[in-house]
């Protein structure tokens, strides 16, 4: 069984410095959320609350985390539906980047109205521009520009931890899709190579969907990270 799996299963912390990840599996795509916490200060935020509100309550009261923050790397619904609830009972601002903000405040482009499901639109508090810096938690976080799953996707770096929240933008192995609205294949391609194969090779990448890889490895292993398929 893999490290992800044993994690999974025995709610194991993932552990950089003074930050603990925990990730929970949430919603009809079993969606990574991920909750990370500043050990110094026990406050936190949450990355990509998809679904199963409840579930995600009781893992930041077990961790002890006072939320601060809920940062979006997109716009689908498998990403957003628990915002709503969180933002209520939390009281905390949630962050995308800029150019993501057509696609959460419309339901058949975030794909909440395709596929039977309630229909699902937000405003986030703040929109975020490309490589800035925010600090929940007392986390420095640099937000990365990689559209091409959704015309504002973007991924979350934490350059003193080493770790990347690449969203739907990057997995295992491979990339997210681009056949839903505002998606474009040759510019995700682009948004890899160029904006996520640059970080250190011992970055750890914690993606939307499936088990954590670091940069070093889809730099081997992963052929959208070598193609030359997209245009510049």
């Amino acid at each position: 069984m893999s490290f992800w799996n044993v994690a999974k299963e025995s709610n194991e912390i993932i552990r950089r410095g003074n930050v603990q990840i925990k990730v929970v599996q949430v919603g009809l795509l079993s969606t990574n959320c991920y909750l990370v916490m500043n050990d110094d200060t026990l406050e936190g935020f949450i990355v990509d609350p998809g679904d199963e509100t409840i579930k995600i309550n009781s893992e930041i009261e077990e961790m002890g985390m006072v939320p601060t923050a809920i940062l979006l790397t997109h716009g689908h619904f498998d990403h957003i539906m628990a915002v709503g609830e969180l933002k209520l009972k939390y009281n905390i601002k949630t962050y995308a980047y800029e150019a993501e903000a057509e696609v959460l405040s419309d339901s058949y482009m975030n794909s909440s109205a395709r596929l039977g499901r309630k229909r699902y639109t937000l405003t986030p508090d703040v929109l975020l521009k490309d490589y800035e810096e925010l600090s929940p938690a007392g986390i420095t976080v640099k937000s990365l520009f990689t559209p091409g799953h959704t015309l504002g996707g973007a991924c979350y770096f934490l350059e003193e931890q080493k770790l990347l929240f690449s969203g739907d933008t990057l997995f295992c192995e491979s990339i997210g899709r681009t056949d839903l609205p505002t998606g474009d294949s040759d510019l995700l391609i682009k948004s890899v190579r160029t904006r996520l194969a640059v970080l250190p090779e011992d970055t750890f990448v914690l993606p939307g969907h499936g088990e954590p890889t670091t940069i070093g490895h889809e730099k081997q292993y992963n052929s959208f990270m070598r193609s030359n398929t997209w245009n510049e």
